[in-house]
């Protein structure tokens, strides 16, 4: 006997509501099926019997969406790798589709979609004023598909430099350039540790931050940790802030010289206190990295006792503490 998979209720990646769809079933298939007829993006997750406490992970199905193949491939690759064990998946993977759907150029205009629901939701052609929302502010140079970067936002290529661009301008992070030629030189290949992904308490549902260390004696092992963690990890490279910090002592000529600095990426202050944590904690010969997804609801400044702790956390990892 094959027990068919649980399904959640379908995720709709606009902000209207169906009238008549508040007491589906536990399936959601009268639900999914007055969406799909509308056309209105959707997703549906199909979750195993074991879910939430099983290491299988839900499969999510997106419908009525229309992107470049390998970018929805990639998507939905992102949210089965963001799956984990006792974590309930629907608001989180919902809005990381529509995140994804809202600042991508080549999908489906979402914003259409969503005035057609609110149109058939009121029973009237009154257009509804989504104009002024500001979405417009992903911009993706992906021009070669075969590049192992085409799936990170801003894979550019250049004879001399390798550019990562943001995803979007909305929080402030820099465009940053990197020397080909250090970073793809394996002399400068660093181990790098993380640690499991940390949700704030009374957070937004996507809220996540997640802590890198690793072993740094130069400056071109503090481009190559950037590098491999912007360009081979899809994950850290859509964060909305990466923030770091980073200090070890440099022999030149038999001369020493402490080197240290950080950055925010557009957590104003961030950088600042990564580097406290290092100074308090006298550790050196170090970068700690803290990626943060904003959730939607605004921390103050406790987030940044979490940002440090997550840091902490990181140093601890890599056996530095």
């Amino acid at each position: 006997t094959v027990v068919p998979p649980h399904m959640t209720p379908v995720q709709k990646l606009c902000t209207s509501s169906i009238p008549g769809n508040q007491n589906d079933n536990a399936h959601g298939n009268n639900h999914r099926e007055d969406d799909r007829g509308l056309g209105i993006p959707t997703l549906e997750i199909r979750l195993p019997a074991s879910y939430p406490l099983g290491a299988t992970a839900p499969t999510p199905v997106l419908h009525n969406v229309m992107m470049n193949p390998d970018k929805k491939r990639n998507l939905l690759e992102e949210l089965v790798e963001m799956y984990e064990v006792g974590v309930e998946v629907s608001i989180l993977w919902g809005e990381r589709c529509r995140e994804e759907l809202l600042h991508s150029e080549d999908s489906l205009d979402l914003h259409n979609h969503c005035r057609d629901a609110a149109r058939y939701e009121n029973g009237s052609d009154h257009a509804v004023d989504y104009e002024n929302d500001n979405h417009s502010d992903y911009h993706s140079n992906n021009n070669d598909d075969n590049d192992n970067r085409r799936n990170i936002p801003g894979g550019e290529k250049q004879t001399d430099t390798t550019t990562y661009l943001p995803p979007t301008t909305k929080f402030n992070q820099p465009i940053r350039t990197f020397p080909t030629h250090i970073i793809n030189n394996p002399l400068y290949q660093r181990t790098i540790t993380r640690t499991r992904p940390f949700h704030p308490p009374k957070s937004g549902p996507g809220e996540t931050m997640i802590g890198h260390a690793a072993r740094v004696t130069s400056p071109e092992h503090v481009q190559w940790v950037l590098a491999r963690l912007l360009f081979h990890d899809k994950k850290v490279a859509k964060a909305n802030h990466n923030m770091f910090a980073y200090r070890f002592t440099e022999v030149t000529d038999g001369t020493k010289r402490r080197v240290a600095d950080n950055d925010d990426d557009g957590e104003k202050g961030a950088g600042a206190k990564l580097a406290a944590l290092l100074e308090m904690c006298k550790v050196d010969d170090v970068i700690v990295v803290v990626s943060r997804w904003f959730g939607g609801i605004h921390l103050g400044p406790v987030r940044f006792k979490y940002i440090a702790a997550v840091g902490r956390d990181a140093l601890v990892e890599g056996g530095f503490l």
